[in-house]
């Protein structure tokens, strides 16, 4: 077998160029890519980061999509929660469609640890008004998927993710209920202050 030295030495030495190429994207297609990816993923990860105006960027430059559904979703996650006690409740009513985020103030009766139909929306001026009354309604499809159980299961003081006939994914979060923040750890003094005699 004949080797061709020409053609071995002209890929010896174009190879470390396509090796350390790299293809960069704009903010807007990483966003667009990323909510792909998250909508695929909604009922395994219940991310639904979406394209949205604000952005956040780390220093990896990465951006991160930022909206009230994601914060309120991010800061459960990380705090947990205690169990929500039977009676009326307050919660944060968050929902995510196709132009971003909204999030609300509500109530909901909780009976055993289960949400118990229905949701009221709060108005400006403090009054209660059913969630039919501003026209949502869970899809019936999503709905029919699922047991009553699993559908008004409270898990970390968050609802399960819903979805509207609006084409919105929901959740509900019991704020109340919320861990309080982490705190770092204390230093300590130095040891002729712990140790004195």
């Amino acid at each position: 077998m004949k080797i061709n030295y020409t053609l071995l030495g002209c890929f010896l030495f174009l190879a470390p160029f396509f090796a350390f190429s790299q293809v960069t994207t704009s903010a807007d297609s990483l966003a667009k890519a990323h909510a792909a990816d998250s909508l695929a993923k909604v009922h395994q990860t219940d991310s639904l980061a979406k394209h949205d105006s604000a952005f956040v960027v780390k220093k990896d430059s990465v951006p991160v999509v930022k909206n009230c559904y994601s914060e309120w979703t991010d800061a459960f996650r990380t705090r947990g929660a205690k169990a929500v006690p039977d009676g009326m409740q307050q919660v944060v009513i968050a929902l995510k469609g196709d132009d971003g985020s909204h999030c609300y103030m509500g109530q909901v009766e909780v009976i055993g640890g289960k949400i118990k139909p229905p949701l009221y929306f709060q108005k400006e001026n403090g009054e209660y008004h059913l969630v039919s009354g501003v026209g949502k309604k869970i899809e019936s499809a999503y709905q029919g998927s699922m047991s009553a159980d699993e559908l008004y299961t409270i898990k970390d003081g968050m609802s399960i993710v819903f979805r509207t006939t609006d084409k919105e994914y929901g959740r509900l979060f019991f704020y109340k209920f919320v861990n309080p923040s982490s705190q770092g750890n204390k230093t300590a003094n130095s040891p002729s202050d712990l140790l004195k005699e």
